[in-house]
């Protein structure tokens, strides 16, 4: 290995003298590395065309197909980690290097006045376009320190092979000498500078006890320093392998590095830091303004799953109120829709068994048209945009729409302290032709019916969105087999903080108990089941609306 590696290294400290003497040579027929490598091909096939060797070492050529500046290591054409392209190239494609669009060409697909500055600015901020698409492995550098010393400082105690030394005899020639030990004997070899060999043994030393091995050490090292042993130096090497990222500088700023084997680091403002989950799993993946509501599996972790936004890529396996709604429903499913003729809000729907219902949380909030709303339902963390992802929640009384189902004259109605026998169908709420799920307490419940289509033990896991249940670090994929597309929404509570989003989701039902609660159906992290729970009718929650079915 040693002198592998020096021969490595002559190698290449050799090679650049030869190019340079080849450079000003008079043969026409030599010409030196810019004139032999094309600025720019049409695609990899015509690069390969081109030799990659030592000659051509560090050469980069821009390739057309792939948007992307090559480098020949002098061996092979490789993505080169510096992206800077010569102001000659050219690329006929609209993307920069990184995949993402031009922002000229994203502002004439995109809409018009600020979405096109959104577009152009969220996408000049995903990523750089010098970055490489491959995470960066650490660097193995191998360091080596020699030092010299003379034979008889380099002699160890406890070494005795160590005590090995050539001296001048008493006639000045050289002498070797060489220690060995027999039992508790000390064995002295001697070659004189004619060729002849002889051996001495002092048993006074006593070689097993640490005493006699102290007075030998002293003795051997003396006789080398009187004969001038130390001007025959010994050379002693350490090799220190370092494996190590790059450096962090500027031009590496946002590129992230493999530390070792399960940590990785990203480049920011010239130092590596540890570095995001979704920094890593994202990373060489571009989100455009042209591939906003594209998927991704994590480069990192595989299993892991992404979500192109205006603003960037977002996690869909934690809840995120950055992430939209459409990210949440299942897209092997073939959903039908329906419109709120009450506001205009379209409404995916999807058909289970021999019930239709919607695919997601119900979003009206019109309290002028209807009362009964009034102060009676939220938007989680009061945030309108959280409306957009989960819909409203709503107290019992809101949900049933108590005013049109029973007023007494005075204002006060169902879920305020007066309790009312509901009829077999409430619409509530829902739009016209929808009606709230229906609690009947056995093989009529809507919601029972739900639950037997889903499959008893493992109800809740098939009616949970496959992305963003996540709660208390503890991470829950649905499998939204059937399309409903449960969403952890969370909810109200009665003192009016807004918890449980990521983790729980509560849905209304018909049902009064004639105490200041009503039964809602639920679904829960961690759990395969579906359940059902006596809460307080002034908590609000999510709405589900189901087709009439007459």
């Amino acid at each position: 290995m040693k002198f592998g590696l020096l021969n490595v290294l002559a190698l290449v400290s050799v090679i650049p003298l030869a190019v340079a003497l080849n450079a000003c040579s008079d043969d026409s027929s030599t010409s030196s590395p810019a004139t032999k490598l094309p600025t720019e091909v049409k695609d990899l096939k015509e690069l390969e065309e081109h030799k990659c060797d030592m000659s051509v070492i560090g050469e980069k050529v821009f390739v057309e197909s792939e948007d992307l500046l090559y480098e020949c290591d002098g061996d092979a054409w490789f993505k080169s980690y510096d992206q800077t392209k010569p102001s000659s190239t050219k690329s006929s494609s609209s993307k920069k290097t990184d995949g993402s669009s031009d922002s000229k060409t994203a502002d004439k697909e995109g809409s018009s006045g600020n979405d096109k500055e959104e577009a152009t600015s969220s996408s000049s901020a995903k990523s750089s376009s010098s970055r490489p698409a491959e995470i960066l492995e650490p660097e193995i550098t191998v360091n080596e320190t020699c030092t010299e010393v003379g034979a008889c400082d380099a002699m160890v105690k406890t070494d005795i092979s160590t005590w090995h030394f050539v001296r001048k005899d008493n006639f000045g020639d050289d002498a070797e000498y060489t220690y060995t030990v027999d039992g508790k004997d000390l064995i002295v070899t001697i070659k004189n500078a004619d060729g002849t060999t002889n051996s001495k043994t002092y048993s006074m030393y006593n070689m097993e006890s640490e005493a006699g091995v102290e007075m030998a050490f002293n003795a051997a090292k003396s006789t080398c320093k009187d004969g001038g042993g130390n001007d025959n130096k010994i050379k002693s090497c350490v090799k220190d392998t370092v494996k190590a990222l790059p450096e962090c500088n500027a031009s590496r700023d946002g590129f992230i590095g493999k530390k070792d084997s399960s940590s990785y680091v990203v480049c920011k403002n010239g130092s590596w830091e540890k570095a995001k989950e979704i920094d890593m799993d994202t990373y060489g993946k571009t989100c455009t303004n042209a591939e906003v509501g594209t998927r991704t599996n994590g480069v990192v972790t595989e299993t892991n799953k992404y979500y192109c936004t205006a603003n960037g890529w977002v996690s869909l396996m934690s809840w995120n109120w950055d992430v939209p709604k459409e990210a949440h429903f299942n897209p092997n499913i073939t959903y039908g829709t329906m419109t709120d003729e009450r506001d205009g809000k379209v409404y995916r729907t999807v058909q289970i068994g021999d019930q239709i219902w919607m695919a997601e949380n119900l979003n009206y909030a019109d309290s002028v048209k209807t009362p009964s709303l009034l102060e009676r339902s939220w938007c989680y963390d009061n945030k309108t945009e959280n409306c957009d992802v989960a819909g409203r929640l709503y107290t019992w009384a809101a949900a049933i729409d108590s005013v049109a189902l029973y007023d007494n004259g005075n204002g006060v109605n169902c879920g305020d302290g007066v309790n009312c026998t509901m009829p077999k169908k409430v619409r509530g709420i829902c739009p016209s032709g929808w009606h709230l799920p229906r609690y009947a307490g056995g093989y009529d419940d809507e919601f029972y019916i739900l639950y037997i289509a889903a499959g008893e033990k493992t109800a809740g896991k098939a009616l949970k969105s496959q992305m963003g249940w996540e709660y208390r670090g503890y991470k829950y994929i649905g499998t939204d087999t059937l399309g409903f597309s449960g969403i952890p929404a969370g909810y109200r509570a009665s003192f009016g903080e807004f918890i449980f989003a990521g983790g729980y989701t509560y849905f209304h039902t018909t049902m009064d108990r004639f105490d200041g609660f009503t039964d809602a159906e639920y679904l829960a992290y961690g759990t395969d089941g579906m359940g059902k729970e006596r809460l307080d009718k002034s908590a609000a929650y999510s709405v589900r609306c189901i087709k009439d079915s007459d």
